[in-house]
């Protein structure tokens, strides 16, 4: 990878993080209809940053928009009496949030940023002059204020970030002649892309430099990063502003930890040698990390007075020693890593288990009875299931960022289509593979928009029925062993049995009387491919698309989905999903010589069933009473079409199997012992044929070199 695409994957990283701190920041303010001053000082922070480090990528567009929503927050920061229009100033700032991340979404996909923010641009800009134009603070203040919040616009289109406004009293001295300054910057440990941010460094004070030399000297260098990190990174700079001014905009950047500057004379650039200030920046502990850096307007700084010789080397190598122990542990304790290299390792792992299994169950070696074989197979077991247990987790993350992002859709919603309606999430510290989260966004989405199009009704239509006017839409997380379940629940309109059953009828989808039809088949039939009752097309709804996708992407996880309502008390919809795709627990079974795998968790029981165990019910389906309760039995041969399998029930084995909607007993020959199993995809070729691969979840490789099926325990009934 080139040192660019390596800049990008950092600049897309951060802003999309930041991007959804500030949706969060948004939304909890809309809540309160009014920003309070660390809102507004945490959102001016935040397109601050942007504004930088889309300016050092050169992303035009992106620079100017958030200059623009940074100059509007700087003024509502400066003067925080003055009465602004709440639900403009939010429209405008989601409006600016959404072009970001399209733009960076972009970029993430490797495509150029191509829109064209000026319609927005003006928007805001417009709203900024009527806001400065309009009611003015008291006498004393007002003309000292208007000057300030009107600089930045002058340097709208500069590359770097406008002045902040301490910063902007000093502009003046910025005349003087010209001087040469030494800066030596440490920053924050742990912090990471300290090269980066080195290169932002730079970036922000080139405006006002006419040289500028760095040790090291290309900061975008690899190994520059561990050379800034142990000992730092200088500056030696010749510029027409003033020291106080060049400070300040080496200060504005975050992560800086410590500043020594000193002057010195044009002759000694090369050999700088001078009595150095030290600036120790103060960050508030409790922010989040991208907001730690002191607020811009007015960095808190102490200086401490130049000391004797030796005591202020004493000092500085005592600090600098602390730095690099903290550094050294926080190194230690977190580490970045990208994605794809953690796919590639859980790949690996999943090869190394298969590998394992061939070696240690290879019938010629088991037929030896060795016993050393045997205790290093179990050492060998021990450490594949550690090994896998620690990249799992590794990969695991929680679920409240997905759960979050569906706030913004019942914002939005509401503003479009007059409801009002609360979204409730419990659960958010659940924790699922990276890779199911990932394909989780969708189906959430379309879930939560029918919920708000068909389920939660008007408000003077919920005050009628005697509800709350503010609909709730719940959404909830939990472990269930190895799945997770996610249900999302409103107290809206519930699903119209009879309405659904005749637009099942009308379309096709149901061959048997409306009487016979039952509430599960009934409710299952909004997943139905093209299935709608809204009888116009909206912007939301009308063309059966949304919960066929949802329900499409949870089975293709191998998860499974399952709805429940109460007329006018609302509807549930439950999803199980797994933990994980990659690696599960199974016991393999055999059918005819057919061996097949079960996971584990899904088995309740396996016994052997006696003569008469079995009776049929008045539609002609083998069942079987199990503690106390009555199963269906599904024959495994017979599903398959697997010829030389035992047919006689006292021949074979029952296993008691808990499925996601109905239990059932699996018949099969016998039960052949437990393997870990790292699921593989089924072959494309033999996978469109839906006949032989219904209720099959994928395939693995088994000791003997041969290909075993993994049962989709969820699927095999329903679909006998």
């Amino acid at each position: 990878m080139s040192q660019n695409d390596s800049l990008l994957d950092v600049y897309v990283f951060e802003n999309l993080q930041l991007l959804e701190q500030l949706e969060s920041i948004l939304l909890a303010a809309e809540k309160s209809d009014r920003f309070n001053a660390e809102q507004v000082g945490a959102v001016f922070r935040i397109l601050h940053t942007i504004k930088g480090s889309s300016g050092m990528m050169n992303f035009d567009a992106l620079m100017r928009l958030s200059h623009a929503v940074e100059d509007l927050f700087a003024l509502i920061r400066e003067n925080p009496e003055r009465e602004y229009e709440h639900r403009t100033v939010f429209d405008l700032v989601f409006a600016a949030q959404d072009f970001l991340k399209g733009e960076i979404e972009r970029l993430q996909d490797g495509i150029a940023p191509s829109g064209e923010a000026n319609d927005l641009i003006e928007k805001i800009s417009s709203y900024h002059k009527k806001l400065l134009n309009g009611s003015a603070p008291e006498k004393s203040a007002a003309p000292q204020k208007k000057q300030k919040a009107k600089k930045p616009a002058a340097t709208e289109e500069a590359p770097t970030v406008a002045a902040p406004a301490a910063e902007q009293t000093e502009t003046a001295e910025a005349e003087q002649a010209a001087g040469a300054y030494r800066a030596k910057i440490f920053f924050e440990p742990g912090c990471k892309m300290e090269n980066v941010r080195a290169f932002g460094v730079i970036k922000s004070i080139e405006d006002i430099c006419t040289s500028i030399r760095t040790v090291p000297e290309d900061v975008l260098k690899e190994q520059s990063e561990d050379w800034i990190v142990e000992s730092g990174f200088e500056l030696f700079v010749e510029t027409a502003a003033a020291a106080e001014v060049l400070k300040s905009k080496i200060l504005a950047n975050f992560f800086i930890k410590s500043l020594e500057f000193s002057a010195l004379s044009p002759s000694a650039v090369q050999q700088p040698k001078a009595v150095v200030q030290h600036v120790e920046v103060k960050q508030e502990e409790e922010a989040e990390p991208i907001l730690e850096a002191e607020a811009l307007a007015a960095p808190s700084v102490s200086v401490q007075e130049a000391a004797p010789k030796h005591v202020a080397q004493e000092a500085e190598a005592a600090a600098k020693n602390a730095a690099d122990a903290q550094s050294a542990q926080q190194k230690q304790n977190y580490m970045s890593v990208k994605l794809d290299k953690l796919d590639k390792l859980m790949n690996l792992v999943g090869e190394i288990v298969i590998t394992e299994t061939t070696v240690t169950k290879n019938p010629e070696v088991l037929k030896l009875h060795l016993d050393s074989f045997e205790k290093a197979s179990r050492q060998l077991r021990k450490l594949t299931d550690e090994l896998q247990d620690t990249v799992m987790s590794i990969r695991m993350i929680p679920i409240s960022a997905t759960f979050h992002r569906l706030e913004r859709i019942v914002r939005d919603m509401c503003r479009k289509t007059g409801k009002q309606a609360e979204l409730v999430i419990i659960g958010e510290d659940t924790e699922m593979d990276k890779s199911v989260i990932d394909n989780l966004g969708d189906p959430l989405m379309h879930l939560i928009r029918n919920s708000m199009d068909h389920g939660i009704e008007t408000p003077e239509e919920r005050q009628r029925k005697g509800k709350p006017a503010t609909g709730k839409i719940v959404v909830e997380a939990r472990n269930t062993g190895g799945d997770v379940v996610i249900s999302i629940s409103d107290d809206g309109v519930g699903l119209d049995r009879d309405k659904l059953v005749k637009k099942g009828i009308e379309r096709g989808l149901i061959k048997k009387p409306e009487a016979e039809v039952t509430e599960k088949e009934a409710y299952s039939l909004i997943f139905a491919a093209g299935f709608s009752t809204n009888e116009a097309v909206t912007e939301f709804s009308g063309r059966g698309v949304g919960m066929d996708v949802a329900i499409r992407s949870i089975e293709k996880m191998g998860g499974s989905l399952s709805v429940d309502s109460t007329p006018d008390k609302g509807m549930s919809v439950q999803m199980r999903i797994p933990l994980t795709l990659a690696i599960i627990d199974g016991m393999q079974v055999s059918a005819g010589g057919t061996v097949f795998i079960v996971p584990l968790l899904s088995i309740q029981k396996s016994f052997k069933p006696k003569n008469g165990d079995v009776f049929r019910d008045p539609d002609g389906n083998e069942m079987i009473l199990v503690r106390g309760k009555c199963y269906p039995v599904v024959r495994l041969y017979e599903l398959y079409h697997i010829e030389n399998a035992r047919t006689e029930l006292e021949d074979g084995i029952l296993v008691l199997i808990e499925a996601d909607q109905q239990g059932y007993c699996l018949f099969v020959d016998e039960l052949i012992g437990e393997q870990q199993t790292v699921i593989k995809p089924m072959p494309s070729y033999i996978s469109r044929y839906r006949r032989w691969t219904k209720g099959i979840a994928g395939c693995t490789i088994l000791g003997d070199g041969g290909i075993s099926l993994i049962i989709d325990i969820n699927s095999l009934f329903t679909g006998v």
